[in-house]
């Protein structure tokens, strides 16, 4: 395994300042059952995204403009920290000062969700994600240096917060206990429920509520206005493609390229009807049995 893999591993092994939000059910990447399946091996790890792999890239140079603009040393503390007192609340931090303040680094498209640079108005999921390193730290305050669209680096300030450490404490503990026991959280998304129910079903009939009778109701106006965005998608099209004609390109007066409609390379497929009648005993070698999965059917 290579150090990146190694760290993975040790980070099943407790919640890390990334988990904190998901655990407590306020993040808007992940769910606490999404969590719970990474802790407890049933699934790998989340693999990087392109926002994810600029971010660890950029963090020594955000780090490096940070030092230089405060003035402060900053050092990198090796390998994960675990708080004396909750073994399973962990930190990978990216940066202690020497005059003890905390440094998290973080890179974002746009400044939406973030309050005046020097307040410590940031996101809700990076205020838990600090607390919870403060936390384990038992440093007094921290440091959030963003960039921006990669053009516009601020500061923010956040001061520890006993009361929300504690229910960031109280949270994670009660979600950890649930990984010990094998108790998963309760499924919250289309996903959770497509992981949790989505591959087995028993005859049963289930009286709905009136709640759920709403969501039907919802389901069915939201299908409606689908399938006639759908039908206007495609005139839309229609009369764009009939603009271009055999052409590849559409333009605009200043020679900006609206759309391309290009021919692609075809498309090469496997003929298993073929397959398995020419060579049965091959096609039935090669033959892969899929996973059960429900499919979900609105009357």
């Amino acid at each position: 395994m290579n150090a990146r893999s190694d760290w993975l591993e040790a980070r099943r092994a407790g919640i890390g300042g990334s988990d904190a939000a998901a655990v407590l059910g306020l993040s808007k990447w992940k769910t606490p059952l999404q969590v719970y399946q990474e802790k407890r091996g049933e699934v790998g790890e989340q693999e990087d995204n392109e926002s994810m792999l600029w971010g660890r890239a950029l963090e020594p140079v955000i780090r490096q403009q940070y030092a230089e603009r405060t003035g402060r040393v900053v050092r990198v503390p090796e390998g994960i920290i675990r708080h004396p007192a909750h073994a399973f609340m962990l930190a990978n931090l990216d940066g202690v000062t020497d005059d003890h303040r905390l440094l998290e680094v973080k890179t974002a498209r746009s400044a939406q969700e973030w309050g005046e640079a020097g307040t410590d108005q940031i996101p809700q999921a990076y205020l838990i994600q600090v607390q919870h390193y403060i936390s384990v730290t038992a440093l007094s305050v921290a440091d959030v240096a963003v960039l921006f669209g990669g053009s516009d680096f601020r500061l923010y300030e956040v001061p520890a917060d006993n009361e929300l450490q504690q229910m960031i404490i109280d949270g994670e503990a009660a979600f950890w206990q649930r990984v010990v026991e094998g108790a998963p959280p309760d499924p919250v998304s289309f996903a959770d429920m497509q992981v949790r129910y989505g591959r087995s079903s028993r005859e049963a009939r289930v009286l709905a509520s009136r709640e759920v009778v709403g969501s039907i109701e919802r389901l069915r106006a939201l299908k409606i206005d689908i399938d006639q965005a759908e039908t206007c998608v495609e005139t839309e099209k229609a009369a764009v493609m009939k603009a271009l004609g055999e052409a590849d390109t559409l333009v605009d007066d200043g020679g900006n390229v609206l759309c391309t409609w290009r021919a692609a390379k075809p498309a090469q497929r496997l003929d298993a009807k073929a397959l398995q009648a020419a060579r049965p005993d091959l096609y039935q070698q090669f033959l892969k049995t899929g996973e059960v999965s429900r499919r979900f059917l609105l009357k």
